[in-house]
């Protein structure tokens, strides 16, 4: 049990690393979205990472270090409404505080189903998602709407995300955007939970080459696009 006020590491590097490589993605997939046909390509392979990111988080999440894996951090429902009425006399959080730990559960899956929709969308035109063929036109559109409804989705959480961990790093001085980078803070609180030894890179970068290959697999696999030719 430790009561010292020493730093302590918590958010090992390969869970830094995928929150800024997440980062990038995101503004990618935005300016790519809004540059034009030029860089639809781009957009696609954007989205691609994006893909196998999330799926290296969702491995991470189980076989990641101690407050990385979903198990330490999602709390009951009723843990969360307690906190949502007590935020201020909740006890502080080692890792994700009980809210936080669902917000980031939750920006994980929109991202995913973004990305996943844009597989069988199509422009009409010139591009289509590599799975476009396989679903009817009807059904096409109906997963670009949800496509577009759901990067609405995901600026909207973002915007939230980052105003919530700003109000926590400069109002309740938890130093989380400093945490981000390297991955210590102070622990506030006499505590058993586990902290990070070792970053477990090997592991992490096994993960991650599993996740790229099975999206770079589904990409090669897919049936090929067809065109209307005019």
């Amino acid at each position: 049990m430790r009561s010292d006020q020493r730093p302590q590491l918590i958010w090992d590097l390969p869970l830094r690393l995928w929150h800024w490589a997440l980062v990038v993605c995101l503004a990618g997939s935005w300016i790519t979205a809004e540059a034009g046909f030029d860089w639809t390509t781009t957009h696609f392979y954007f989205g691609y990472s994006a893909l196998a990111l999330v799926l290296f988080r969702l491995a991470w999440g189980l076989l990641g270090t101690f407050h990385s894996r979903y198990a330490s951090f999602l709390t009951s429902p009723k843990r969360v409404l307690t906190y949502l009425r007590r935020p201020n006399g909740a006890k502080p959080s080692t890792g994700h505080n009980p809210l936080g730990g669902w917000a980031s559960v939750a920006i994980v899956v929109l991202i995913g189903l973004q990305a996943s929709s844009g597989l069988f969308i199509s422009d009409d035109i010139f591009y289509a998602g590599p799975y476009n063929t396989v679903v009817s036109g009807s059904t096409a559109d109906w997963l670009a709407g949800w496509h577009h409804q759901l990067f609405t989705l995901i600026q909207i959480t973002v915007v939230a995300h980052v105003l919530a961990v700003s109000w926590y790093t400069w109002g309740r001085k938890e130093g989380l955007i400093q945490a981000m980078f390297h991955g210590k803070k102070v622990l506030k609180i006499r505590s058993t939970e586990e902290t990070v030894t070792e970053h477990r890179g090997m592991r992490a970068l096994l993960l991650l080459a599993l996740a790229a290959a099975v999206v770079a697999t589904l990409v090669y696999v897919a049936p090929l696009p067809e065109y209307d030719v005019y």
